[in-house]
């Protein structure tokens, strides 16, 4: 059960999501953007529980898929989200959940297996949508992308860890 309360923070996490969509910019080579949404996603499954953080991620998707631009470079519409990327968005729903679930065990293994499951997803997603073998999904849709996105994982994990630090000297 959600407890109202906690509706304006959710409504913060959501913003923070589509703010990161907006920073964001396109390599020449792929037609996957490079943004600060993947950031973002880190520290909302970091702060939220996967219930949580699935109500964040699915409400991005749903107002992205009426056509909102809250998706990359600020677009929108059924054909975004069903596009080439949408493997990487729908990635965003089951890898946040999977972050969110397992911080509990380790905040580094989280990350790790919910970045896996995006860019898994993303891939498949690409190679399919634009009919390219799988091996030129993961040269486009992936590798370039790991060094930026571990080195947002170290970013969000040390914010995380100033947050809850934060929050436990102010209860």
């Amino acid at each position: 059960m959600l407890n109202y309360k906690k509706i304006p923070t959710l409504g913060l996490g959501l913003a923070l999501l589509i703010l990161g969509s907006y920073l964001s910019f396109y390599l020449p080579f792929t037609s996957v953007p490079f943004t600060l949404q993947v950031l973002f996603l880190f520290l909302i499954s970091l702060f939220f529980s996967p219930t949580e953080t699935l109500y964040i991620v699915l409400a991005y998707l749903i107002l992205g898929g009426l056509g909102i631009p809250v998706f990359a470079g600020g677009r929108g519409g059924l054909n975004i989200l069903f596009g080439a990327t949408g493997g990487y968005l729908f990635g965003f729903l089951l890898g946040g959940m999977t972050i969110s679930f397992l911080k509990r065990y380790s905040e580094i293994l989280a990350l790790i297996s919910g970045i896996f499951i995006i860019y898994l997803l993303g891939s498949i997603w690409l190679s399919i949508a634009i009919k390219i073998p799988y091996t030129k999904a993961i040269l486009t849709g992936v590798l370039p992308f790991i060094p930026y996105d571990f080195l947002k994982s170290i970013i969000a994990l040390i914010l995380w860890n100033k947050l809850k630090t934060y929050i436990k000297s102010n209860s």
